[in-house]
């Protein structure tokens, strides 16, 4: 087939377009940062794919219904794709769903896996034997998939924009459940209770069927005992014990795939995490600066409660993702922000909304400093980085799941000037 990709500078689009190349497809694709949109791209294609961050009127779009190509969008063309492959395993969650896809994909190391992780330079185009993705729960996308492994790693309301309520959401992981042959899910979750008959768990309690106890942190990185269906030592090259979570659902996975911890954890321990995730990107200022992807409450405060186990003091630049969710989860993420000893506020980045009256970055900062004084708002990421360098503590991360991480780049760059 030629099938053409609409929005293919997306991280999962690229992904997607590159597993169609390697089963044979001839591939193309268009976007706005590759010059923009033409009519004349889909001609003579069999198939369209768009990511629903383009808009219905994209000329493209519009030539292609009119020409009778049939037009799908991204989850649709994901779970047709994953169709085609032996062994799918799909990893759902409201938090940890990249780390964990790929660690999965280190423990398929030696197995040619293709892999659908939502980060930059995440995903492999491998055999059609094993096909492991991730698992989106906005707009229920993740139901267009019928795994042969489900995985839930926690479930927690976001995406107030279209699940009104936690039961609504929480109906959806059920649907995934029950889409998928093999559930595995966090025992210690009280939401992940009754997903599904006969699931798989695992966690710190004692039910679990893999379970980590006696952890450690060595370097800043985890280790810990696995008990339950398993035994073996597990040492971690990754912070946090959110990473222990992470990393007991991937054993977990491989596990009752078929593959042996012999395999699974010498490939897991040499894991080293994945971008935008607690990632280090050097020195400024006397700083350490790091990025992170962090946009819920339950991931922020993991994230600070990560770097105060290797920083004696930690600051925070956060940019709120979406006016929905600032607005829904406002005192959440003041409490996870107070955890830091300085909290920098950018610009709520709208994504694909337009603003809410009364929903702001300035009121969050004021949530922030009834609890704390050192809170602070500023309109530009120039304003924010000139701000960083008087900051005092020894590390400063720059989270949320807009471009905030171009603040950190222009933060070590002014660095780098400085010096010079």
């Amino acid at each position: 087939m030629r099938i053409h990709f609409v929005g293919i500078s997306g991280v999962s689009m690229r992904a997607l377009a590159d597993a169609a190349a390697s089963r044979g497809h001839d591939v193309s694709g268009s976007d706005n940062a590759l010059g923009g949109h033409d009519a004349k791209n889909v001609e003579g294609c069999d198939l369209v794919v768009y990511t629903n961050a383009v808009p219905q009127d994209n000329c493209e779009l519009v030539q292609a219904k009119q020409a009778g190509i049939p037009v799908v969008e991204r989850a649709t063309y994901l779970g047709e794709l994953s169709k085609t492959y032996g062994t799918v395993i799909a990893v759902a969650g409201c938090h940890g769903k990249s780390t964990t896809t790929a660690m999965l994909g280190a423990a398929y190391g030696g197995r040619n896996a293709t892999l659908h992780v939502g980060v930059a330079g995440g995903s492999k185009a491998g055999s059609d034997k094993y096909f492991i993705t991730e698992a989106c729960e906005y707009r229920a996308s993740f139901l267009h998939l019928s795994p042969d492994i489900g995985v839930v790693l926690n479930v927690q309301y976001d995406h107030p924009d279209y699940y009104k309520t936690e039961s609504a959401l929480w109906d959806a992981y059920k649907r995934f459940c029950g889409n998928s042959k093999k559930v595995i899910v966090n025992g210690d979750d009280p939401l992940c209770a009754g997903l599904a008959r006969n699931a798989v768990t695992f966690g710190f309690g004692e039910n679990c069927d893999y379970r980590a106890s006696r952890t450690t942190s060595e370097n800043g990185f985890r280790g810990f005992t696995l008990d339950g269906k398993r035994h073996a030592q597990v040492k971690l090259s990754v912070a946090g014990e959110h990473n222990v979570y992470n990393a007991l659902a991937a054993i977990a996975t491989a596990s009752e795939n078929g593959l042996p911890l012999a395999e699974i954890l010498p490939r897991l321990g040499k894991f080293g995490g994945i971008s935008r995730r607690f990632e280090r990107k050097g020195i400024a200022y006397g700083k350490s600066v790091f990025t992170d992807y962090a946009h819920h409450p339950t991931e922020i405060a993991a994230t600070i409660r990560t770097a105060r186990e290797i920083f004696p003091s930690v600051a925070v630049v956060f940019q709120p993702h979406t006016y929905t969710r600032t607005q829904s989860l406002m005192d959440d993420f003041a409490n996870a922000l107070a955890l830091a000893d300085t909290v920098v506020l950018a610009p709520i980045f709208s994504a694909r909304e337009n603003p809410l009256v009364g929903v702001s970055s300035q009121a969050l900062c004021r949530k922030i400093i009834e609890q704390k004084e050192k809170a602070y708002c500023f309109d530009t990421f120039s304003e924010i980085t000139d701000y960083c360098k008087t900051l005092k503590e020894k590390a400063v991360i720059f989270m949320g799941a807009g471009d905030i991480d171009k603040a950190a780049d222009l933060f070590m760059t002014k660095a780098v000037a400085d010096i010079k």
